[in-house]
């Protein structure tokens, strides 16, 4: 089964819906992420894995596919990190309810 999980990409400061779409399998521990995203979004894996882990909800033995689409739109930011790490957790069943299709997940840190 897929998990989609609503975010918010931003094109300068014009913001667009991402669907994060997650998918685990058995496979050796991987994560991969496709969908056109630049480095700062591929280094999400190594930040929303450590999360998981840090909540003893990590599974061994899982491959992880994350795709962020709309594929043709280039993705940058820590922006995708929440709405994966959701993805992650309902697929393996740490979250029971369900994601309304109508919410969108944004990850925002304010430096002051």
């Amino acid at each position: 089964m897929t998990v989609k999980v609503s975010c918010i990409g931003l094109k300068g400061l014009e913001g667009y819906r991402v669907q994060a779409e997650v998918q685990i399998s058995p496979g050796m521990n991987s994560m991969v992420i496709v969908g056109l995203p630049d480095a700062s979004v591929k280094e999400s894996k190594e930040r929303v894995l450590s999360a998981i882990r840090s909540l003893n909800c990590g599974g061994a033995n899982q491959k992880i596919v994350v795709n962020l689409s709309p594929s043709e739109q280039k993705k940058n930011g820590p922006f995708f990190d929440l709405a994966i790490a959701i993805g992650i957790l309902k697929e393996m069943g740490h979250i029971n309810g369900e994601i309304p299709s109508d919410s969108l997940f944004l990850k925002y840190r304010c430096l002051v």
